[in-house]
């Protein structure tokens, strides 16, 4: 009997124990879910909008292209539109404001200046009362708000211009930013020079395409520099170049066809000098036309050479207009126009080329002789519109 009694009560023990361990880890894992739940209400609770309505962006995150940025100003001037002194919602087309700017210069950066008229017209248009919004966020320390102030003020746009004013917060905006540091050595290139370049130099290291160009330009012997240093310069220019800056893309290619700061690369080059002339670049297409009328890298084609002049000489530079008016005549394969190459060479004369009074000369001199009279030589230079000092 003691033994059986035994047995019944031996489990009793055990399972209490078994119990009370299952109890303390539901009641931990209970306590877990309820905090992770907490968490989640609160972190919900502080992303939603005071005013009502959902924003796509807040200070902490900036739209990612135009079409999100437009929803935000949408949105928010739509509660404006009821609510005129709605804070958040003034707030939130500030700092819509701010992006603006932001990719604004980023574009000019780059040379797209098709895009930043673009942009600049959007900021007057449909963020035209964002100037003192804006002000008041550079006021609390908010750098790209102050980089914003100075583009606003430099500018006269959304606010009274103000050029001094606009170096300030440039300058200050310039301890992060790569745009406000460009435009920063801007203020301070006459004054104080050295640390222009330093501020320029900074910017260059951030990534800002058009402080690349210039600092590799000062490579070049530009700028008052006293030494040229043709790998540093290439150093750069590849930077810019990649960003899509057609002036740099240019000057590297005159440094890959003459073997400067590096091997020669005559493709390489064509394709750059291919990609700055689309962009408008006129050195990059008078440069395209005399690689085709010599046929440096490419087969020689005197309709595409004249092409590429008259293109860079009706955007005004001289050189071109000298080139385009010196195949005129003496030919563009079997055409000459006698008509042609006077007006692109009393053009070139004006520019300041003096070889285009030789070839003016030359044309004079073939009018008052027979038709068919080769004593006279032939002008048959072309000029580059870019060289190491350009």
């Amino acid at each position: 009997m003691c033994t059986l009694l035994m047995f019944w009560l031996a489990p009793g023990p055990a399972y209490a124990v078994t119990q009370t361990k299952s109890t303390a880890q539901a009641s931990a894992k209970a306590k877990i879910q309820t905090r992770a739940k907490a968490k989640v209400r609160s972190k919900a609770k502080a992303a939603k909008p005071r005013s009502g309505g959902t924003s796509t962006f807040s200070s902490r995150l900036d739209p990612v292209d135009e079409r999100s940025l437009d929803t935000e100003i949408a949105a928010a001037r739509r509660i404006v539109t009821g609510k005129p002194g709605d804070r958040e919602a003034t707030d939130r087309l500030a700092r819509a404001a701010i992006v603006l700017v932001d990719w604004l210069l980023n574009a000019e950066a780059v040379g797209d200046t098709e895009k930043a008229r673009h942009l600049a017209q959007k900021l007057g248009k449909d963020l035209h009362d964002t100037g003192r919004p804006v002000q008041k966020m550079a006021q609390k320390g908010d750098l790209k708000a102050r980089q914003a102030v100075g583009f606003l003020l430099g500018r006269g746009i959304l606010l009274a211009k103000d050029p001094e004013k606009s170096c300030t917060e440039f300058l200050a905006a310039a301890e992060k930013l790569a745009p406000a540091g460009w435009h920063a050595a801007q203020c301070l290139m006459e004054s104080s020079p050295n640390k222009a370049w330093m501020q320029m130099e900074r910017a260059a290291q951030r990534g800002h395409a058009a402080a690349q160009e210039w600092m590799g330009r000062r490579c070049l012997g530009e700028f008052g520099a006293k030494e040229k240093d043709f790998v540093c310069a290439r150093t750069y220019l590849i930077q810019s170049a990649s960003l899509g800056r057609a002036r740099a893309q240019t000057l590297l290619a005159y440094l890959l066809t003459t073997g400067q700061g590096g091997p020669v690369d005559v493709s390489r080059a064509i394709r750059l000098y291919n990609f700055a002339a689309e962009q408008g670049d006129v050195n990059a297409q008078n440069n395209l036309g005399e690689i085709h009328e010599m046929g440096r890298g490419v087969p020689r084609n005197l309709d595409e050479a004249i092409r590429w002049y008259e293109l860079a000489a009706a955007n005004g530079l001289g050189s071109a207009q000298f080139n385009a008016g010196r195949l005129w005549a003496i030919g563009v394969g079997d055409k000459k126009d006698p008509v042609k190459a006077r007006a692109f060479l009393v053009q070139a004369e004006g520019n300041g080329v003096p070889q285009a009074r030789q070839v003016l000369d030359w044309l004079d001199r073939q009018e008052a002789r027979e038709s068919g009279d080769t004593s006279s030589p032939k002008p048959a230079t072309a000029l580059e519109g870019d060289t190491a000092k350009d």
